[in-house]
């Protein structure tokens, strides 16, 4: 006898294929959580309650997803002779192509509302266009600049940070009503992109054999693995750290130097008492990528306490924030607690 599914069976069922093809679990917390928290960032700066820009924030969230989701779905959908020749799993196999068009016309079109949405303000709207315009060329042929180098890595530095955050950033200062800063726009671009490419640099890294047995020619596999890693420690990084130091400077608050000094604590536990391997770029055994877990769990924390000090409503936006993102913040308290009291 045939089973009997209702609706209520069948919903639920639609948005795990769904969220399993958009790659939602790769990129809702470690994508954007640190582009949420230049949102956070400039706010302090301005010393406006972040409660207060609660459209803002709504809207950089609501922005992103159909991006993010875009350049999960083209991606995989050009990767898939390339994954299956390397053996590697591709979410769009199996899936009809129908499906996967609609999908991809559905988060072109939310796109689309956002740049009607922007039409009028030809800085945001040029920024917003760009990432959507990385993420084509990364992926799409006849450019598929993934196969082509250095402009790969650039490509997706820019589309998957570099752009998003300088959206998040300058919606921030229009929300506010204030004048747009170049010294903190310089600081947050340059700290977003350096941290971009370490990002890729390291995905390549980690995916060279299997893009070797595939012949996907990106900038790692080009080149001997000694060159990323040195364009990752000795220029990526270094430049992250510099603008990360002049965004602190910029926020004037003694909380997120606090919080990166509590990381580091718990860096050297990990190392001494776990025996884990601290990468910048270079992936290992037993690792974890020094900052990754700063940006994603701490100095959002760090930024919405500052808030809180000055107005105690952003104690809910504190709040609304973990309960979007909890998974990290979870993960760490779990660590650092195993941590100290060893």
């Amino acid at each position: 006898m045939a089973a009997e599914y209702s609706g209520c069976d069948i919903l639920p069922s639609i948005g795990l294929r769904l969220t399993e093809v958009i790659r939602a679990g790769e990129w809702w917390e470690y994508k954007l959580v640190p582009i949420v928290s230049a949102f956070y960032a400039t706010a302090v700066m301005l010393h406006v309650p972040v409660i207060t820009l609660w459209p803002a924030a709504l809207m950089i969230l609501l922005s992103m997803v159909p991006g993010a989701a875009y350049v999960s779905v083209i991606n995989d959908l050009t990767d898939r002779e390339e994954d299956l020749a390397a053996g590697k799993p591709n979410r769009t196999a199996g899936k009809s192509r129908p499906v996967i068009a609609a999908i991809v016309m559905v988060t072109i079109a939310a796109g689309l509302v956002f740049a009607w949405l922007w039409r009028g303000d030809p800085l945001l709207l040029s920024l917003y266009l760009c990432a959507w315009l990385a993420f084509s060329l990364y992926s799409l042929p006849p450019f598929r600049f993934k196969t082509r180098g250095i402009l790969g890595v650039l490509c997706d530095a820019s589309g998957a940070h570099l752009f998003p955050t300088l959206v998040a950033t300058v919606l921030t200062f229009r929300e506010a009503d204030r004048p747009v800063s170049a010294l903190w726009v310089v600081s947050v671009a340059v700290w977003a992109f350096a941290y971009g490419l370490r990002g890729i640099l390291w995905h390549q890294l980690t995916d060279r054999d299997n893009d070797q047995s595939s012949g996907v020619r990106t900038f790692a596999q080009r080149h001997s693995p000694a060159v990323a890693m040195r364009l990752g420690t000795f220029v990526a990084f270094p430049l992250e750290l510099l603008a990360l130091g002049s965004l602190m400077v910029q926020l004037r608050s003694i909380v997120p130097p606090a919080l990166l000094l509590f990381y580091a604590f718990l860096s050297v536990r990990r190392v001494r008492w776990w025996q884990m391997n601290v990468v910048v770029v270079a992936p290992k055994p037993r690792f974890f990528i020094v900052l990754h877990e700063y940006y994603d769990v701490f100095y959002p924390l760090a930024l919405l306490l500052t808030a809180a000090m000055h107005d105690w409503r952003d104690l809910l936006a504190l709040a609304v924030h973990y309960l979007l993102f909890p998974a990290r913040l979870l993960q760490t308290w779990d660590d650092a607690r195993r941590l100290v009291r060893a």
